[in-house]
């Protein structure tokens, strides 16, 4: 005769394995990216617990190939250091393909080494493709304008290889890159090389993983069906 399980251990084993699944589904591990520049290695540990939409559209970036071959358009000394704007390949200068704009998720402040998303001025839901690392503590700045600059992780690895490129010369590029576009092995010559002076950013990988948030719909029909089964399996017993 098959041995029966008390309901109320049957109760609590299911509850414990929806306990655990809507756990698991919603862990957020904290990957990272890897920028491979022409002065060193960048690696950026992303915070999905705190700007998981920032996180999500940085990496969509990243894996879909956009920032390679990008550069470094923007240094401002003691500041910050921007890119994700713009490409240069072979001997071309384009835009970064931009996705539709993203919501706002200031949480954490601008402090130096921690890396936010762009935006365009008077729209907190502007950010796209432009990102940026801070140079110094600027949360009285930037924590307070534009409905905040959304931090969405911090470099961990290489803030020497940005203070390196905060140090160099800056030239006007003019529009649309702007006038404070840093150079390497300046002076230049003419004609300019301009591979070996802009700062580029040859390939950004991404390590670790990212498990995007599931709705709370989704363990609603996980609790029915966990319930569904246990039962079925109890008239089995019975």
């Amino acid at each position: 005769m098959a041995s029966r399980v008390p309901v109320a251990t049957m109760i609590i084993m299911r509850v414990l394995v929806i306990i655990f699944i809507a756990s698991a589904a919603v862990v957020k591990a904290e990957p990272t990216v890897r920028f491979q520049t022409s002065m060193g290695v960048i690696e950026i540990n992303l915070r999905p617990d705190v700007a998981p939409i920032h996180v999500e559209n940085f990496l969509k970036y990243v894996n879909d190939g956009d920032y390679n071959n990008s550069f470094i358009h923007r240094s401002i000394a003691g500041f910050i250091v921007q890119g994700g704007g713009f490409t240069f390949i072979n001997q071309f200068f384009d835009y970064v393909p931009v996705d539709p704009a993203i919501v706002n998720e200031f949480s954490l402040s601008n402090v130096r080494g921690t890396v936010a998303m762009a935006k365009v001025g008077s729209d907190p839901n502007s950010a796209t493709s432009q990102w940026f690392i801070n140079l110094a503590d600027n949360a009285a700045n930037l924590d307070a304008q534009n409905g905040g600059f959304t931090v969405f992780g911090e470099v961990i690895e290489g803030m020497d290889v940005v203070d390196a490129i905060a140090a160099l010369p800056i030239v006007n590029f003019g529009s649309p890159i702007g006038s404070a576009l840093p150079m390497r092995n300046m002076p230049f010559a003419t004609p300019i090389d301009w591979g070996n002076h802009l700062v580029m950013i040859n390939r950004a990988d991404q390590k670790g993983f990212f498990i995007p948030m599931l709705p709370n719909l989704f363990y609603g029909f996980l609790a029915v069906f966990i319930l569904l089964i246990g039962n079925r399996f109890r008239k089995i017993n019975n």
